[in-house]
Order: structure tokens, then sequence, then C-alpha cells
């Protein structure tokens, strides 16, 4: 499925007028029915689908293994994710109080609750990263993003380990393209403890707490952090950069994981 469309605007650009034609991000509602009872609705980009609801249980903490995953159907046309899982969930029970808009772009949704920090373990990894190396992988990070250099209407997510970047993923939404980086690597078996979390949009709290739930501990973005994520940054030992980007960056928390 295409992730943009050409469209016709009328520009305007110091005193000039012309009709041209452009390109726009394609925004893509998707359903996820969960054991044939509709869960959520996902503002998102038309790629990646089975790796953005695998991400998006994940994140939530409405699975946590793969053995749980019974079967994930897409149907694109309807816009609709049908997924089974191997027990029986009482989401009713679970979601009770905890649902909320995010400050999300795209008006992602999540369950989100403060307190579920306090389910996400102390970020125990001996994971360092060199100054130099950080700023080397987001130039590659940045070079990576087509569709936004093609529209400036996407984020994108990556997963690096050993110095490299092994996934990348795209969306309208900044929780969306994390999610979908999340549930790629979940169903490849990689070891989040030994990954580094790229972002080009704001880390907040939920962005934060998506990582360290997975047990990364080091988040760096080429945008700012938020102070709520700062705080439990600093409460889950895990390394917050910001402002990532040429030859500067701002380390925030867990300065001890960075060789200068």
């Amino acid at each position: 499925m295409e992730l943009t469309r050409q469209v016709m605007l009328t520009r305007y650009d110091r005193g000039d007028i012309e009709e041209v034609e452009d390109i726009v991000v394609i925004e893509y509602p998707l359903t996820i029915y969960l054991n044939d009872e509709e869960l959520v609705t996902l503002l998102c980009s038309p790629a990646s689908l089975e790796f953005l609801v695998i991400g998006f249980l994940l994140s939530e903490s409405i699975i946590k293994t793969k053995d749980e995953i019974n079967s994930i159907r897409i149907d694109r046309s309807k816009g609709i994710a049908y997924v089974k899982t191997n027990t029986p969930k009482d989401m009713a029970k679970y979601f009770m109080g905890k649902r909320m808009l995010t400050t999300g772009c795209g008006r992602g949704t999540t369950f989100y609750n403060i307190y579920d920090s306090m389910n996400c373990g102390i970020i125990n990894s001996d994971l360092k990263i060199s100054y130099d190396k950080i700023l080397s992988l987001m130039k590659v990070f940045a070079a990576k993003s087509q569709v936004f250099q093609s529209t400036g209407g996407v984020h994108s997510a990556a997963l690096s380990q050993d110095e490299e970047i092994l996934f990348f993923q795209e969306d309208v939404g900044r929780h969306n393209a994390l999610d979908k980086v999340l549930g790629e690597a979940f169903m490849k078996d990689i070891d989040f403890s030994k990954t580094l979390l790229l972002t080009s949009g704001r880390i907040s709290s939920e962005m934060l707490l998506k990582a360290g739930k997975r047990g990364i501990s080091t988040v760096v973005s080429r945008s700012a952090p938020m102070d709520l994520a700062l705080k439990m940054g600093i409460e889950l030992n895990m390394t917050i950069v910001g402002f990532a980007r040429g030859q500067r960056m701002n380390v925030y928390t867990g300065k001890e994981r960075i060789i200068w």
C-alpha cells in the first residue's frame, strides 16, 4: 500500500503564485479487534501494520511472549486487524481508568497510567556508547527517512546494536513508529538490553516507558525530552539524549553510559 499520494496545491512564494503538484502522507485508520472485541483505533501510516499491532500489544503489556499470539489477520480494505490470543484477555478489567489520548502526533492512543512506571523494572544494562558514535548513528538515521524528505510529514524510529541500525520504521505518529520497531524486533527475538533507541520525535514519558518496558537503557532523539520523561529516566536509570543533530547533543540523564 502506498504511503504517500500526489495532490495539487496553490503555492505562494515571495509574491509568486502558482499551481503545483506535491506529495502528502497518507493517514490510515486501523482498528484492532482482540479476540473479537474492539480494542482501539490507531491513526497510522499503512505500512508494517502487523509489526504495529504486535508492538502496540507489547507496549501495553497485553502480550508478553510470542506464544500468546494465535493469529493476526490484517484486512487492509476495511482497516481492521483481527488478533487472536491463546488465552482470554479481560480488557475491561485491564484498561479500567487507563485509556487516554497521548501527546503523540496523529492523536496516538495509549492505555497509559503514570503508575505503569512502577511496573517497569530499574534498567541495569551495562551498554555504553561513545558520543561520536551517537552523532554518527543519528546522521545515518536521518538519511534513512525517505518519506520525511519527500513530505516532511512522518516520524521515524530505529533500534541500533553494535553501532549499526538494525530496524527502521516511519509513521505519521512517533508512538506508532516506535511500536513498529519494537514489534519487528520482538518477533525477531532481539535482545533489547543490547540496543539503543533512536527517534525523531519528542521523548515524552509514554515514549520512554515503551522503551523502558523492553529493557532499553538509552533513548536518543533529534528533538526535546519532556519533564516527566526526565523524572522517569532518573527513576528507571535510563539515559536520555536530546537534540542530537550535527555535532551537538544534550545528555539529560544517565551520562555514565556515554563515553566521552
